[in-house]
């Protein structure tokens, strides 16, 4: 379904175009209120939204990309704008960069300025919580694609996001190998919609059980409660992990703080998704599980360059998944 137009909405009302656009600037005094109310209920049926640069702009010369975050703290999120900006911000290509923090509201609002706005395409890390704005998205043919958080309950769309699967496995498969029997697996809250989360506590569970060797234990808290979980689990008695898998860089820096601050003599070895940067300088972190940036970022841009007529000929066929291997960094290798 091609984009709704002032001209269809006029069709639709059996009224002009110049009053349609009175009703869209809420200059009302030219309709009746029987016309007023036809106009709005068209407009809510339709999910029509106003293009701001259609009413400043007659020809549009740069093109916009618009990339939306969940979770700006994420080094993965921060990574993937850094390289798509370097790739292709130009003269004539122009990336914004919002931040919806996880807020449902607020992706709302943003997915509606970048409808209005007439973007080029998007870079979505999804909330999870919009379904009908993401239908919204395909049926308008915004081009679009989601990363990291495959959204659920949407029937066509391009994903990128890692092999969580193949993450899980090497991480526990590191910890066996060193002998470890008591690992603590860490996360922020588990959410249906927030599909790393989800896919790799099943997979540690899988990785676990088929090991037959280690005795698990799953921590999950958010960004303000988990450094005090982690804390009694350090100070228990009865259960003292001599492992983390930390599932991502949020996750290792508040068992990394924790573990400051108690002053244990404990050594423990770390495993982690992300966080490079204190793998570089940390001996505690014997492996961290890094996402391949290049190679997802050159697969989004790939997937917003496809021509209308081909996304809508593959989004046919299939929803379109892309997982990528991981990048291992391992100490005993370094």
């Amino acid at each position: 379904m091609s984009r709704v137009t002032i001209k269809d909405i006029a069709e639709m009302a059996g009224v002009s175009k110049t009053i349609v656009s009175h009703y869209l600037n809420d200059n009302f005094k030219f309709m009746s209120e029987d016309t007023k109310n036809k106009i709005a209920r068209i407009v809510k049926e339709t999910n029509y939204i106003p293009r701001n640069s259609a009413r400043n702009l007659k020809f549009k010369k740069v093109k916009v990309i618009n990339i939306i975050v969940a979770n700006i703290s994420s080094s993965f999120s921060t990574n993937v704008i850094k390289y798509i900006d370097r790739k292709i911000s130009s003269s004539s290509v122009q990336v914004i960069v919002s931040y919806s923090d996880d807020d449902d509201s607020k992706e709302k609002n943003l997915i509606e300025q970048a409808i209005a706005s007439d973007v080029d395409g998007i870079v979505l890390f999804p909330t999870g919580k919009n379904t009908d704005y993401y239908r919204m998205l395909d049926e308008k043919n915004v081009p679009i694609v989601y990363v990291d958080r495959i959204p659920l309950n949407v029937e066509k769309y391009f994903c990128v996001l890692l092999d969580n699967q193949a993450a899980m496995v090497e991480a526990v498969q590191q910890l066996v190998d060193r002998g470890h029997k008591h690992v603590a697996y860490l996360s922020l809250p588990f959410q249906e919609e927030v599909t790393p989360r989800t896919e790799r506590l099943e997979a540690f569970q899988d990785a676990v059980s088929e090991s037959g060797r280690i005795l698990p234990s799953i921590v999950s808290g958010s960004e303000e409660s988990l450094g005090g979980k982690i804390e009694t689990l350090f100070r228990s008695s009865s259960y003292t992990p001599t492992a983390f898998i930390a599932s991502n860089d949020t996750c290792l820096e508040s068992l990394l703080r924790v573990y400051k601050q108690i002053g244990t003599k404990k050594k423990i070895d770390i495993v982690s998704i992300d966080g490079y940067d204190l793998y570089m300088i940390l001996d505690q972190i014997l492996l961290t599980i890094e996402h391949p940036i290049k190679e997802i970022c050159e697969c989004i841009l790939d997937c917003l360059n496809i021509t209308a007529a081909t996304r809508e000929e593959q989004l046919a066929k299939e929803k379109q998944i892309f997982r990528f291997k991981p990048i291992y960094l391992s100490s005993s290798s370094s």
